[in-house]
């Protein structure tokens, strides 16, 4: 199978080259069958998964992911083992790159909080961003908002992209 998106093939596409991290809300629409998003985020991850984009996972998104597949967030939450269960086929999948923050990630992200005008939990997003530095370029996310401003990241919306799998050619 071939994973296509906005109608060119991923492999020849600008998405192939970048550094990508996949916030949150891309794992949990994947795992929510009952989610409008269900279909494009499966193929995101599914792309993923099998290397055909460059991908990082924090700990921080695994994290995330646990706490809303399995509350009430989700219209049909996930069981925990089940929830447990996917965070760690993530951690152990080779094409997906594992990121945490440092001791220098949280100083530095710490000493711009007032500058951004960071408050309440969009903390975790901004250390999340600073988390991305120097291991991604950009971040998938349904929310763009979060992440623009960050020079060093760039958040792009994949939701809004036509994804598709099709037979590969013979």
């Amino acid at each position: 199978m071939m994973i296509s998106v906005d109608h060119v093939p991923l492999h020849e596409s600008p998405h192939a080259a970048k550094r990508v991290l996949l916030d949150t809300m891309i794992l949990c629409y994947a795992h929510d069958s009952l989610s409008p998003h269900n279909s494009r985020a499966s193929l995101i991850v599914r792309a993923a998964i099998h290397g055909h984009i460059r991908t990082q996972l924090s700990y921080q998104n695994l994290s995330e992911f646990y706490a809303v597949v399995t509350g009430r967030r989700v219209a049909n939450p996930l069981t925990q083992d089940h929830a447990a269960r996917l965070c760690r086929l993530y951690m152990g999948c080779a094409e997906i790159g594992l990121i945490s923050p440092t001791r220098e990630t949280y100083a530095e992200a710490f000493a711009s909080l007032g500058e951004r005008r960071v408050a309440g939990g969009d903390v975790f997003d901004h250390i999340l961003a600073y988390t991305a530095k120097d291991r991604a370029d950009t971040i998938w996310t349904d929310n763009t908002r979060h992440f623009q401003g960050y020079p060093f990241l760039n958040a792009e919306n994949p939701l809004d992209w036509e994804w598709e799998e099709t037979p590969e050619q013979q």
